[in-house]
């Protein structure tokens, strides 16, 4: 399997048309036998330039921050599953996509904010987090590294 992720200094961008580089994991017959490529996408603006080169790539899924609806259709259009709405460290996510431990309902980030409700009452904010310092629960939280797979 071949996942590109929206990537900068290591975590997930925020938005697939306009990101400085992709990360390319092509994963083996095991999660250690990945072989990670950073792609530089300067030369690249807009999500038909971007989807594009994930065609040309030949991945199977891409992972970012925030993708609009024509560039998820375009990316459905050339076999390729999108995949929307995350944050934080893009090796972790890659990992527990290919395991099959990413959640892939993260909420509709479209737009770049959570709706719903935090536990305590409070606000979800852009980023997953609650107003109160908890998670909200709208499925838009953030990989650091620590989950274990």
């Amino acid at each position: 399997m071949k996942v590109a992720i929206a990537y900068e200094n290591g975590e997930i961008y925020g938005h697939f048309g306009h990101c400085p580089q992709f990360a390319i994991y092509e994963y083996g017959e095991y999660v250690s036998d990945c072989v990670k490529t950073l792609v530089d996408t300067s030369d690249r603006q807009g999500h038909k330039a971007m989807a594009d080169l994930m065609k040309e790539q030949g991945v199977d899924a891409v992972l970012c921050g925030n993708m609009g609806g024509e560039a998820k259709a375009l990316l459905l259009s050339y076999g390729i599953v999108p995949i929307a709405g995350y944050s934080g460290h893009a090796d972790t996510a890659a990992d527990l996509l290919v395991t099959g431990q990413l959640p892939l309902n993260p909420g509709d980030n479209t737009a770049g904010s959570c709706s719903g409700g935090c536990s305590c009452g409070g606000d979800c904010g852009s980023e997953g987090g609650c107003s109160c310092g908890g998670d909200c629960g709208c499925g838009c939280g953030s990989y650091d590294g620590e989950e274990a797979w």
